[in-house]
């Protein structure tokens, strides 16, 4: 706790002169730029890896980084994670949704046969696809330790899984959101993208190249402080009252 207490005085005295007003911004509600879902590994900061400030990224984090698949009887899906993406998506209208694993994942150790205790075996359960794919195909890049392999093939299926979401699907048909797989590497502490072009993770920024995969610099890096940002939605619709937010999204749907 005592490394905790100081870092609250840093924040007290440094920090939060210096956010305070964009505090009180996002008081009236929030426009993020993205939506990152991750890790539970303290090891992954999304908001360092993306130079991202306060209210740039609506963030999940969970082991290994997992979107259940949606299931038509509702057995077996993952409710967090899949109300967080309709939230994101329905109601903060967000256009981009970044799927980030990492090296050296706990869960991934765990899915090739670690023991594990039975809750985290049943949460795991859906990254068997992608233990399946490593299987069969092979990893992006054999370079890795097979960890790691398979952690990447897991971090680009889970586009796959959040394109089982009609409202994911419909807006990514629409060209209305886009979605990444990222992965970290931890030793190097460098970021990678899925290109579908090498087929495989190259460095985030290369990636940026092409139009279609836009870097954290261009798409979720922290935008200069100096420059106005609209000005933040209200927590439960794009703009107007609650109710028009709520009935947005389920015109949506």
């Amino acid at each position: 706790m005592k490394s905790l207490n100081d870092g609250i005085r840093r924040y007290e005295t440094l920090q939060r002169p210096r956010y305070s007003a964009r505090f009180a911004e996002l008081a009236s509600g929030q426009d993020p730029l993205a939506m990152f879902i991750g890790c539970a590994d303290s090891r992954v900061v999304p908001h360092l890896v993306a130079s991202a400030g306060p209210g740039d990224l609506f963030v999940v984090r969970n082991v290994a980084n997992l979107v259940h698949p949606h299931c038509d009887d509702g057995h077996g899906a993952d409710v967090s994670v899949a109300s967080a993406v309709w939230y994101a998506t329905e109601v903060l209208g967000v256009r981009e949704i970044v799927v980030c694993g990492h090296s050296g994942c706990g869960g991934m150790q765990a899915v090739m046969g670690d023991v594990a205790p039975e809750h985290l075996q049943r949460w795991l359960t859906p990254a068997a696809a992608s233990l399946a794919i490593w299987t069969e195909r092979g990893p992006y890049d054999p370079s890795y330790a097979p960890v790691d392999q398979l952690s990447q093939i897991n971090a680009r299926r889970q586009l796959d899984n959040l394109r089982t979401y009609e409202h994911v699907a419909r807006r990514e048909r629409r060209g209305e959101l886009t979605l990444h797989a990222w992965w970290f590497d931890i030793p190097n502490a460098k970021l990678l993208a899925f290109d579908d072009t090498h087929d495989r993770f190259i460095p985030a920024l290369n990636v940026g190249a092409s139009p279609r995969h836009p870097t954290p610099d261009t798409a979720l890096a922290l935008r200069a402080r100096g420059a106005s940002r609209p000005l933040a939605r209200p927590l439960l619709g794009p703009r107007g009252s609650r109710s028009v937010g709520v009935q947005r999204a389920k015109a949506s749907t």
